[in-house]
């Protein structure tokens, strides 16, 4: 069955259960239950999840991760006064217009409606319904990751009970942390290791499904972030021994639908080009802030095909199509080997293996045109790293900001960053409000120092 047939079917069945997008309430038992009757239906929940997170959301365009995560960084120069963006670009996010917290929560909730539905079904072939429980547990975990890394300690909604989760305390960072490595063990253990298509039995060459590696490759990000050196080290080298699916590609090719360095991408399901596309290129909604520009070395190849414009009024140009003429359409690239090496870059460095650091540097430095480092204690080493992950993953998925947060190196920097920007910093401000609404809502939430409702 193709994709928008399954498209379809996930969207049919969302329409007749409006009840689960909204984080809090009860589900139609009668309608969610009715889902797990079949491997079609049940499939085409996850499917319809992946479609709502293609279209904006969190995940893409003007309220997406990468675009609002770069402009509380020092990535972007602002070029407009909408409400939200100039917020974040300041430093200053009003309680009452917050990103992210209610779209991702919408998402876990969902995930846990299915998770409790799978677990329950007794009319699904076995293979698909492990597969399922493995994109539903490698999906949480991703929606908490980016919760815990940018508002700290939050509620852990883990079920579907609204009388419960309208009542919950906010869990510590680390219990969060705890979660998200059990539901990446439990993914690693029961995702396949090819890519699926919808029908959860085809294999294809697409990477619009995530697949065990993806999860391999979340865990490596996760113990990088915990500084269990070892554990990032290992989960990071799965993934970069992986040949037969995984290599560095040319750096014209790195996001393309097809590239060898993509480990889970989302597909532009109702057009062929992603909305981060149009918001850098046709809106032009921000240019690459000079400090990001001054950062690039000479003969650097992502500053000749990973920026465009002219001058030094340059903007992101990872994703090129602005729309819908010509094939191949370009999906959104959410994780792919380029981390995988820097995360075992610093790894090993933390690790006490300068020799081994290097090597994984070299690797990202030779693509991109730049002779190796040449550097040779771990004091010279670390700001090397952390200098070509602002590089390598500028404009992706807030990797900026949060690398200045776990490194400790926020406040320096931003100080700098907020007076580029006309604007000044409170180091509070390196964690997003809770929502007023919710706060409103559950008396046992409290809101994030310095901010007031």
């Amino acid at each position: 069955m193709r994709w928008r047939q399954w498209l379809f079917i996930g969207m049919l069945l969302l329409s007749s259960c409006r009840k689960l997008l909204d984080v809090g309430s009860p589900i139609d038992n009668v309608t969610t239950n009715s889902a797990f009757n079949s491997d079609v239906t049940a499939a085409a929940l996850m499917t319809g999840l992946y479609y709502d997170m293609s279209n904006g959301g969190a995940f893409m365009g003007s309220k997406g991760i990468s675009y609002c995560c770069g402009l509380s960084a020092d990535e972007f120069l602002l070029q407009q006064e909408e409400e939200l963006s100039l917020s974040l670009y300041r430093n200053q996010i009003q309680t009452t217009v917050v990103p992210f917290w209610r779209v991702l929560y919408q998402y876990i909730y969902r995930v846990n409606a299915t998770i409790e539905g799978l677990q329950a079904a007794t009319k699904l072939t076995p293979i698909i319904r492990q597969q399922l429980m493995g994109e539903a547990k490698f999906t949480r975990a991703f929606c908490y990751f980016y919760l815990v890394n940018l508002f700290g300690d939050l509620p852990l909604v883990i079920g579907t009970d609204y009388k419960v989760n309208a009542t919950l305390y906010r869990t510590s960072a680390s219990k969060v942390y705890d979660l998200i490595l059990a539901d990446l063990r439990d993914a690693q253990e029961l995702l396949r290791t090819d890519y699926l298509q919808a029908d959860m039995v085809s294999v294809t060459r697409e990477r619009i499904r995530p697949n065990k590696w993806a999860a391999v490759a979340l865990k490596a990000r996760i113990q990088l972030y915990l500084e269990n050196w070892q554990e990032a080290i290992n989960a990071a080298t799965l993934v970069i021994d992986h040949h037969d699916l995984y290599d560095t590609s040319n750096i014209t090719q790195v996001f393309q639908p097809d590239s060898r360095e993509a480990i889970w991408q989302l597909q532009t399901v109702d057009k062929t080009f992603t909305d981060d596309a149009v918001l850098f290129i046709q809106q032009r909604s921000v240019q690459i802030s000079h400090a990001l520009l001054l950062s690039f070395e000479k003969g650097d190849l992502r500053r000749r095909y990973w920026l465009s414009g002219t001058g030094a009024d340059l903007y992101p140009y990872k994703y090129k199509k602005v729309d819908g003429t010509g094939v191949p359409r370009e999906n959104l690239v959410i994780l792919r080997l380029g981390e995988q090496y820097l995360i075992r870059a610093e790894a090993r460095l933390g690790a006490g293996d300068v020799n081994g650091a290097k090597a994984d540097l070299d690797v990202i430095r030779s693509r991109s045109g730049l002779p190796g480092i040449t550097f040779t204690t771990s004091d010279q080493l670390l700001p090397a790293i952390q200098q070509e992950r602002r590089i390598e993953l500028f404009a992706e998925w807030g990797h900026r900001w949060l690398d200045l947060k776990r490194t400790h190196y926020i406040d320096v920097v931003m100080e700098s960053a907020a007076a580029a920007k006309s604007s000044s910093w409170a180091s509070y401000a390196q964690w997003y409000p809770i929502p007023r609404s919710e706060i409103i809502l559950n008396p046992h939430l409290f809101q994030n120092e310095g901010y007031h409702d």
